[in-house]
């Protein structure tokens, strides 16, 4: 492989024998991967080929870089937002998944984001310390709705209520049911639902593990990272625990059996969530969290 850099081009090699290691942990997660090292060979100033093309074409090869220049940047930023994205919610102990949706076709992103925002300013109001971590996703139809990861809501919340009298009156609410009774005060009678739980079949399967929702929540983030302008945030969470940086260790003289030997992790009381080889062969990726009693499944 080969890039250009200011003017001076420069040779990757990917380096069969040499990966760098790197080690995630928090709150009875963790996440590792491992990746081919590439080792760079300055070759000296790249070939001019400007002077060959008039003003028209030089201008076309121009936007050409630029345009994938962009690309590549909302790609990187995408992923590296996902992973933080995911780690924030394992960090903070997120345990329930809450979808929000409308019912008319409102295909405004700004709007829809308004709306979480609210509705999670809301939620905080009502329940002390809650907390979120959320990805926006446009349906088919073109309607945003809202996938978020949320701490597991209580049996029953106490909401007030200003009778026709004018005095206030302390009602008990089933907190599955809040969610959809503060949405659709923000967003109209009967134009959206709160499913908490998620909506769909990958929802419910997430449910049975915070890793897998933590993933699943994440992974809206990458789905539509050409839709989101540069430098604008691409999720948005609650204040809560700092994600921890990873441990990043090089080894050398090792093949890919032998370093996947090493690097699998997994102790009593913990079970494996991801575990996987890359397309190419040349990578490795291990997910596990601490087994919650009573919490979840056993299954994997």
């Amino acid at each position: 492989m080969q890039r250009i850099v200011d003017g001076i081009a420069y040779e990757g090699k990917t380096l069969d024998d040499c990966f760098d290691v790197r080690v995630w942990e928090c709150n009875g997660h963790r996440e590792i991967s491992a990746r081919p090292v590439v080792e760079w060979t300055e070759l000296g100033p790249a070939p001019d080929w400007s002077h060959l093309a008039d003003d028209a074409k030089r201008a076309e090869w121009a936007a050409a870089d630029e345009a994938e220049r962009k690309e590549k940047n909302a790609l990187r930023n995408a992923r590296r937002a996902k992973t933080m994205c995911r780690r924030f919610i394992k960090a903070n102990g997120f345990n329930e998944l809450a979808t929000l949706t409308y019912r008319e076709n409102q295909t405004d992103e700004r709007r829809a984001k308004e709306d979480a925002r609210r509705w999670f300013r809301r939620m905080g109001d009502l329940i002390p310390g809650f907390g979120y971590c959320a990805g926006y996703e446009p349906q088919k139809r073109g309607a945003w709705h809202v996938h978020a990861a949320i701490h597991r809501l209580p049996a029953h919340v106490d909401v007030k209520k200003r009778m026709p009298n004018g005095d206030w009156k302390t009602f008990k609410v089933e907190g599955w049911r809040l969610g959809t009774m503060v949405w659709r005060a923000i967003v109209g009678k009967d134009n959206g639902m709160c499913f908490i739980g998620g909506k769909g079949p990958g929802a419910k399967k997430a449910r049975n593990s915070l890793a897998k929702m933590a993933a699943y929540v994440a992974k809206y983030i990458t789905k539509h990272y050409e839709m989101v302008p540069e430098g604008k945030q691409r999720y948005s969470h609650s204040q809560g625990v700092a994600v921890p940086d990873s441990v990043v260790e090089r080894l050398v003289r090792m093949s890919l059996r032998d370093l996947i030997s090493m690097c699998f992790w997994c102790e009593d009381g913990e079970r494996v969530v991801d575990h996987r080889i890359g397309r190419f062969k040349d990578s490795y990726y291990l997910c596990t969290e601490a087994e919650p009693p009573g919490l979840w499944s056993l299954a994997v």
